[in-house]
């Protein structure tokens, strides 16, 4: 299946391997400078898409009215994605509430009984809490504090949370 965030990470990696092998260290630099930016921006944005695909594939599997999924697609869905989430906080409860406390309880109980779940849902708060303080802040003076690497790997971590929401939803790829 196509990943469009590791495709940017092979470009990266090839544009900064060139950048060093033609000694351009102080440019490699800024680049790497701002492709973390890019790199936690491209992340975030992506899981957006990634979420608000699960909730339109929960709604058409759950509702055959077209009405019903227009709705929510404009009301709901289009432009909501930051509200669903707590970015600052330890959870998805907020999210998972919005479902039932029955559906929250149920996945809230995989996650406590599972580290690694745990460490993939916290990556993915992660990724849009430091987006929220970067696009929020002063986006080129705006210091962020994580390497390309460590962005990679919170990307990794935060991808495989997306999986598992899937599960949840019954909306598996």
């Amino acid at each position: 299946m196509y990943d469009p965030i590791q495709e940017f990470i092979e470009d990266y990696g090839e544009l900064k391997k060139f950048l060093i092998t033609n000694n351009q260290i102080s440019l490699e630099n800024t680049f790497g400078h701002h492709m973390r930016k890019v790199m936690l921006l491209s992340c975030a944005s992506y899981f957006e898409t990634e979420i608000q695909n699960i909730l339109i594939s929960f709604v058409e599997q759950n509702s055959s009215d077209e009405r019903v999924l227009s709705f929510l697609k404009h009301k709901a869905i289009a432009r909501q994605y930051h509200t669903y989430f707590t970015w600052d906080g330890n959870n998805v409860n907020s999210f998972l509430a919005m479902f039932g406390n029955e559906f929250k309880e149920k996945v809230k109980k995989e996650i406590d009984a599972d580290p690694e779940i745990k460490t993939e849902m916290k990556a993915f708060l992660e990724i849009g809490n430091e987006r929220n303080k970067m696009v929020h802040e002063n986006f080129l003076l705006y210091k962020l504090d994580k390497t390309f690497d460590e962005i990679t790997d919170l990307y990794e971590h935060a991808d495989h949370f997306i999986s598992f929401l899937k599960k949840q939803f019954g909306t598996v790829d």
